[in-house]
């Protein structure tokens, strides 16, 4: 019987960090800040969209919390992008 899945590449070598077995999610290594900022960003903003859907379907106090959350999330948003900006600017 022939194997359909090649093996993994092996590592180059024992310098390679080993990531821990319970760890689920990790920054990859040299992310260039550009690209860290971006994707923050735009989490930033599809968070926002998600926590305004949600004060739709609320009242009172619950849709007030909610929208304090929006609000927390686009303070968050506003330093995410200045530093984006200062530290990446458009040509």
């Amino acid at each position: 019987m022939k194997k359909v899945t090649p093996n993994p590449p092996p590592y180059p070598s024992d310098d390679t960090p080993h990531t821990p077995p319970n760890l689920i999610f990790t920054v990859r290594p040299g992310l260039s800040t550009e690209a860290a900022l971006s994707n923050a960003s735009e989490m930033l903003e599809s968070a926002t969209v998600c926590a305004y859907d949600c004060a739709e379907h609320l009242d009172g106090s619950g849709r007030k919390q909610v929208l304090a959350v929006v609000q927390m999330i686009e303070i968050a948003q506003l330093l995410v992008d200045e530093v984006l900006n200062r530290e990446c600017p458009v040509a």
